[in-house]
Parts: C-alpha cells; sequence; structure tokens
C-alpha cells in the first residue's frame, strides 16, 4: 500500500505542475505600423505548426527599407519557449518567454546588450510590441494593424 501511496503522491506532483507557455498563435498574419514623417515597420508571422512559429521583420522610409530582421519563436531543448531575433542576418539572439498567455507574452535575455525584453500583446484588433532593457527602460514601442496577406 505504501508503494501505491507513493505513486498517487508523485502522480499529484505531477498534475500540479504547471503547464509549459502555449507559442503566442495570435500573432499570426501580417502586421503594418504606419509611423510619422513616411516611416513604417511590418512583421509578418506563420501560424502556430509543429510548435514553431516564423517571423520576418522590415522598416523603413517611403520606399527604403532601413532594416529587417529574422525571427523565430520555438522551443529550446529543455522545452523552454524561447524568441531567436536576427536582425540584419546576425547570429540569432535568443529570449526565454517568462510570461506567456492568450493576449501576451515577454521574452528576456538579460545578458544581451539591448534589448533585453521584447514584449508582444493585443489591444482589442491592436498588436503592440516594444523592446526595451528588462526592466522596461530605454523603449522602442510599434502599434500594429493587421492587415490581409495579398
Amino acid at each position: 500500500m505504501a508503494l501505491t501511496g507513493w505513486i498517487f503522491a508523485m502522480a499529484m506532483q505531477v498534475a500540479s505542475l504547471p503547464a509549459p507557455p502555449t507559442l503566442p498563435c495570435w500573432i499570426e498574419g501580417r502586421w503594418v505600423s504606419e509611423e510619422a514623417e513616411g516611416r513604417w515597420t511590418e512583421e509578418n508571422w506563420t501560424g502556430c505548426r509543429a510548435e514553431t512559429m516564423m517571423g520576418t521583420g522590415r522598416g523603413g522610409r517611403g520606399d527604403a527599407v532601413t532594416s529587417y530582421e529574422f525571427m523565430r519563436i520555438a522551443r529550446n531543448e529543455n522545452g523552454d519557449l524561447m524568441f531567436y531575433g536576427s536582425p540584419f542576418g546576425n547570429p540569432a539572439a535568443a529570449f526565454r518567454a517568462v510570461k506567456a498567455g492568450p493576449t501576451e507574452v515577454v521574452f528576456v535575455n538579460p545578458n544581451h546588450e539591448y534589448p533585453q525584453r521584447i514584449r508582444y500583446w493585443m489591444e482589442g484588433d491592436m498588436l503592440l510590441a516594444e523592446a526595451s532593457m528588462r526592466d522596461g527602460s530605454r523603449p522602442q514601442a510599434w502599434r500594429y494593424k493587421r492587415i490581409p496577406i495579398k
């Protein structure tokens, strides 16, 4: 009977562990931010498939592209939900999810020079994004609206 009790106790402990964060499938689609002085930024995210989302981003002014990035949200070998960003084709920097829910996800890498925190969240039908230091200082923010994929 003692073995049965131990097995039951272990099963209860495993059942009480928090579920790993899910991928932010709600960012799927094409998003555009129109900014002052003809500047713009856009991100395109694939849907969730095989525990992976792929993203591309670019920004510019008028007809000129001035920045671009390749992105991926996936699990690492430990099962942690990660954001991998590769601006201008540089090696990817990895950020671990510290918060993930149905309308917000926050990724952090305290060892990265800048940014150290990447946050996405929904407000109504707008996707908001922010890159900052871990404590929220030095923020860069974007307000995206969803546009149809052509």
